[in-house]
């Protein structure tokens, strides 16, 4: 890797702020010429139309490129030499450039637009791995995307070059779009990931970014898929049994998992009533409420809107142990062959 690549890595030019760094417009491309090393030497750069930052010394004393520079092992004093053009390098990196996440700029470009329509950011999850980023759904905290810098032949065993690297993403699909998706250009095999569930994509612009955001989208709504809820009342800490008095009433309840608004919740009633007595809608959740009592602690409360009543004999606990729940201590996930009897 050449000098000026290890320096300007995801990093894109700010055309403003190279104009008024002294960088003159020639053409298409911007150049900018600097002495240093006691005047010794001069650093040409040239930023291209697409980004791309290129430049060579000049030794002044013999009015050539300056070899021993690029050298594997460079001497003790083109070591220094080198050391001064990576730091002036590094200040033209820090005024006139911005700091991307990324590498290529389709996985910068998808940044962007996740975090325009989530406000979520990458997360640069593997400390031995920082090419590797993951995007997080926030209330599950499952991965929906993983971008990772790998070096091709990985993908493809036939491609010559083992040096050349690039970025893909994965990300969670139904395995039913598996087979037609592995047809398109730029699609493979998951990489890192489970290959029935997950897919990766090439992120040099094989597919354009509104094709593979709508696959990110689609990955982050398999994480936000409905659940029903089944949570316990006690009826000897709180009146539940006269909760919803007036129909259109809004409940608010402890909220202490990762309930969606949307998702249906259940109220099982303690003893001595024993039952399955209300089916709720979660209409708000993650409101901030600070309690504290000898029966109840609350910290993040949720408002539960009704939509049916059971009688105290439809839904018993023995009824719910037939079913496979043998005991009901705080909120849990329903399966669908339960909610199918509750709403039958």
């Amino acid at each position: 890797m050449q000098i000026e690549e290890k320096v300007f890595q995801r990093q894109r030019a700010d055309k403003k702020k190279l104009t008024a760094f002294g960088f003159r417009r020639v053409n298409n491309r911007y150049v900018w010429q600097q002495k240093f090393f006691k005047d010794q030497f001069e650093a040409q750069l040239q930023v291209d139309a697409a980004g791309q930052v290129t430049g060579q010394v000049i030794d002044l004393n013999s009015g050539e490129a300056y070899l021993p520079l690029r050298a594997s092992h460079p001497g003790p004093y083109a070591s220094q030499v080198k050391t001064a053009y990576e730091d002036l390098l590094k200040q033209v990196a820090k005024e006139c450039f911005i700091t991307q996440p990324f590498h290529s700029d389709q996985a910068n470009r998808l940044a962007r637009l996740i975090h325009q329509r989530f406000h979520e950011q990458p997360e640069f999850v593997f400390k031995r791995l920082p090419d590797y980023a993951a995007f997080r759904e926030p209330i599950s905290q499952k991965w929906y995307g993983l971008v990772m810098n790998i070096p091709r032949q990985r993908l493809d065993q036939n491609y010559r070059s083992a040096d050349e690297k690039v970025e893909i993403i994965e990300f969670r699909i139904d395995i039913k779009q598996r087979k037609a998706l592995l047809k398109r250009p730029g699609f493979y095999p998951a990489y890192h990931m489970n290959k029935d569930s997950w897919i990766c994509v090439t992120l040099d612009d094989t597919q354009d970014d509104q094709q593979i955001m709508t696959l990110i989208e689609q990955s982050r709504a398999i994480l936000c898929q409905p659940h029903a809820w089944l949570i316990p009342a006690n009826p000897h800490y709180y009146d539940i049994m006269h909760a919803f008095s007036d129909p259109h009433e809004l409940l608010l309840w402890k909220q202490s998992t990762k309930i969606r608004v949307g998702d249906p919740v259940f109220i099982y009633v303690t003893n001595p009533v024993k039952a399955v007595i209300f089916q709720c809608r979660a209409v708000q959740v993650n409101i901030p409420y600070h309690y504290r009592s000898k029966q109840v602690n609350l910290d993040q409360a949720m408002k539960l809107s009704l939509v049916k009543r059971y009688s105290p004999t439809q839904f018993s606990f023995d009824f719910l142990k037939d079913h496979g729940i043998q005991y009901i201590r705080g909120p849990r996930k329903l399966s669908e062959q339960l909610v199918q009897l509750f709403n039958q």
